[in-house]
């Protein structure tokens, strides 16, 4: 396969999905006990430490980053794609503040072990695709960019959205399976499959897209 003008695309991997104490997990296993256990238990396994090399394989190769954050940009939230927003406000009457951080707090950060550098590009978004609520189209225009490597959270939601949206736009789309997570396993893989198959793009792991390069 040739990847052709690629860059690698981290959806959401942001502190407040993974966080123990962050409203977004303590309300949600308030609410469905042990909803976090498998998505945090995958990513600290399997997501983050194989991002992290693809990550800085990919500087190396001088290959743009770009990092899309799920966050508040609104006080009260009121950007927020509808569930999103009523998920916000539920956790809110719940005694749960800052279910989904704005985008200037701590928590809104991507994780430290894939974090952002110098040269990287953020971009942030309150919908489930990058290309509804941010400006990542125009910036893939001005990379010149043909392919998109899709990794992040959560598999089935943002990454599967956001790859879909860019497959309509004329992207091809490379998958890194151990480079994503889900709430379930079997979300995860149906994600995949479907993706795999509506946009026509290539399911790899780490090893072998790193081997690609």
């Amino acid at each position: 396969m040739e990847l052709g003008e690629w860059g690698l695309v981290v959806v959401d991997l942001q502190r407040y999905y993974l966080d123990p104490k962050a409203s977004f997990v303590t309300f949600f296993e308030a609410v469905h006990p042990g909803a976090s256990h498998y998505i945090s238990r995958r990513c600290q396994e399997e997501v983050i430490p194989n991002l992290r090399r693809v990550v800085q394989r990919t500087r190396e190769l001088g290959r743009p980053v770009l990092y899309l954050r799920l966050c508040g940009l609104a006080s009260d939230r009121s950007d927020l794609h509808r569930h999103f927003l009523k998920c916000y406000r539920e956790a809110l009457e719940a005694g749960f503040s800052d279910l989904y951080p704005l985008a200037g707090d701590p928590l809104a950060e991507v994780v430290p072990e894939v974090a952002p550098q110098p040269g990287d590009h953020v971009l942030d978004k309150t919908t489930y695709s990058g290309f509804t609520s941010s400006s990542i189209d125009s910036l893939l225009k001005d990379l010149k960019l043909e392919r998109l490597v899709m990794t992040g959270l959560a598999t089935s939601q943002c990454v599967e959205t956001t790859a879909r949206d860019a497959s309509d736009r004329g992207y091809g789309i490379v998958h890194l399976e151990d480079c994503q997570a889900d709430y379930h396993e079997i979300s995860h893989r149906a994600s995949l499959i479907a993706s795999r198959s509506v946009c026509g793009g290539h399911v790899l792991g780490a090893e072998d897209f790193l081997d690609l390069l």
